[in-house]
C-alpha cells in the first residue's frame, strides 16, 4: 500500500503554508540573507533569504543557476554551502 502512495516533502504539522513561511513565524530572531557557495570551488553562486529555511540534503533553485542544487550545509555566519 506504502508503494502506491503519492510521494510526502513537506513537513506535515506544517500543513498547507510554505515551509518558509513558517520558519519566519517561529523562530525567534528573523532569518538573515546569505550567500549560497558552491562546496567544491568556494564561488559564491548566489544569495538566500535565510539559512534557517534549508536543511541539509535539500534540493534547491539558486537565482540565475540552470541546474537544481543540494543544500551540502549551513555555517554559523549564514551562508549555505551547495
Amino acid at each position: 500500500p506504502t508503494a502506491t502512495k503519492k510521494e510526502s516533502i513537506g513537513i506535515c504539522f506544517v500543513g498547507r503554508r510554505k515551509c518558509a513561511d513558517f520558519i519566519t513565524q517561529y523562530v525567534p530572531h528573523q532569518p538573515e540573507p546569505g550567500n549560497c557557495i558552491d562546496v567544491d570551488t568556494g564561488e559564491i553562486i548566489g544569495k538566500h533569504n535565510g539559512s534557517a529555511h534549508f536543511t541539509v540534503g535539500q534540493g534547491t533553485k539558486i537565482s540565475g543557476a540552470c541546474q537544481k542544487w543540494f543544500i551540502y550545509k549551513n555555517d554559523k555566519n549564514g551562508s549555505v554551502f551547495v
